[in-house]
């Protein structure tokens, strides 16, 4: 696990972030020092179709204000500054790589956040929080670096209260041919642990949890990107281009997990 940890975090974590968040902010006129969470949007959402699809996986998900919900795998922290901010939650958040988890307690601190969203570095194999503490757990665009989804399963379940939900957003292997590399989350298939949806049900279900619904995703289109450019690789086109055509030609899918633990 040591060893895929390095190599996750020398993946995300090489180069620095904040002159980079600090550069965009002023050139779209915004003080860097005194942001609104929502003046970050176009830079601290780093998935496809950004601030869109977060506030969709919300709705689906169906995030209530009066939650204690963890991000997993929070990047820069943006949908973890969205649940509090605009869904009135209380957010625990962690990531594995330690430039990000630096940038989001920056930027959270700077949005007048840090009393309600909380950043750790953490493994989510091994999440540093206990039993029953969490009314939902979110990811989005976490699952595919990680290779144990039955482990997976078992912490998400294990940290959630009885009745608690666990919402992902993730890409699965599809039908036919393998992807095409470089994708937005790995180089080669070293890195990327993808399972079809069937496998991703079984694990979860193995881990304590019960499917409520599992739906493909529209196929994402050409530039709705987030703001995945200003942390991403000098190849960030060419994995786009991969994903896009993977999913357009049904080699990968995008899916939505709601899961429920059992009361």
């Amino acid at each position: 696990m040591a060893d895929f940890e390095a190599a996750v975090q020398r993946y995300y974590g090489d180069r620095p972030l904040m002159p980079r968040i600090d550069n965009a902010l002023r050139a779209a006129g915004v003080d860097p020092e005194k942001p609104n969470h929502r003046d970050l949007w176009p830079f601290d959402q780093l998935h496809s179709r950004g601030i869109v699809a977060t506030c969709e996986h919300a709705e689906r998900a169906h995030i209530a204000a009066d939650m204690y919900v963890l991000d997993l795998g929070c990047g820069v922290g943006g949908a973890s500054r969205y649940l509090a901010a605009e869904c009135g939650c209380r957010v625990a958040a962690i990531d594995l790589t330690p430039n990000f988890v630096e940038a989001a307690r920056i930027l959270t601190a700077r949005c007048g956040l840090a009393d309600r969203v909380e950043i750790r570095q953490a493994n989510a194999l091994a999440l540093p929080f206990q039993d029953g503490t969490f009314d939902h757990v979110w990811s989005y665009s976490v699952t595919m670096n990680i290779a144990d989804k039955a482990a997976l399963g078992r912490e998400v379940a294990r940290v959630l209260k009885p009745g608690g939900r666990f919402s992902c957003n993730e890409i699965a292997q599809g039908r036919g041919r393998a992807p095409v590399f470089p994708l937005p989350w790995a180089t080669d298939e070293a890195s990327s642990f993808l399972t079809s949806p069937a496998v991703m049900r079984a694990a979860l279900e193995a881990g304590g949890l019960s499917i409520i619904e599992q739906i493909n995703l529209p196929p994402t289109g050409p530039g709705h990107t987030g703001g995945s450019s200003l942390i991403g690789r000098d190849d960030l086109p060419l994995r786009r281009h991969n994903l896009e055509s993977c999913l357009a030609d049904g080699r990968l899918l995008a899916q939505f997990i709601l899961a429920e633990k059992s009361a």
